[in-house]
């Protein structure tokens, strides 16, 4: 999806990932570093941030990687974020709506609605505009504007 993207950079806090990604595309840049803590990206630098499931997991701000979000995409720039809606039942190799609770085997099947609702109003808070949300069947998107 990215291979022709002349300007790109990959972070993450998995560097083997990272090294994977610069394998096949090599003339990314990549930095290993966590979503609310993006310092060694330039502020105003981007036209688009894509974050696919990252905003899933409990164990980062949220509301401190939208922040750094905002800060490094140009004004008019995009902001794409998803959010896991469902899962693949490996017995019945179904997508199952709904996502598991930290620590339990509970399957709540409107957890990932209620956290499209919280990041919702933190891109609000912290300055994005237009914001919409799609879903498909087993994803739910997020877009907003700077």
């Amino acid at each position: 999806m990215f291979s022709n993207c002349n300007n790109i950079i990959f972070v993450d806090i998995a560097k083997n990932g990272l090294q994977i990604i610069k394998t096949k595309i090599p003339q990314s840049i990549i930095h290993v570093s966590p979503a609310e803590k993006l310092s060694s990206i330039i502020s105003d630098g981007y036209d688009l941030y894509v974050s696919l499931r990252t905003f899933n997991s409990s164990f980062f701000s949220t509301k401190d990687a939208l922040k750094e979000a905002y800060r490094v995409i140009k004004n008019n720039g995009i902001l794409i974020i998803s959010v896991a809606n469902g899962f693949l039942c490996s017995e019945s190799k179904k997508i199952l709506p709904g996502l598991i609770i930290p620590g339990t085997e509970f399957v709540d099947i409107y957890r990932g609605f209620s956290l499209v609702k919280i990041l919702y109003k933190e891109l609000i808070g912290v300055g994005f505009n237009d914001i919409r949300i799609y879903s498909s069947n087993s994803e739910l998107y997020l877009t907003a504007k700077v």
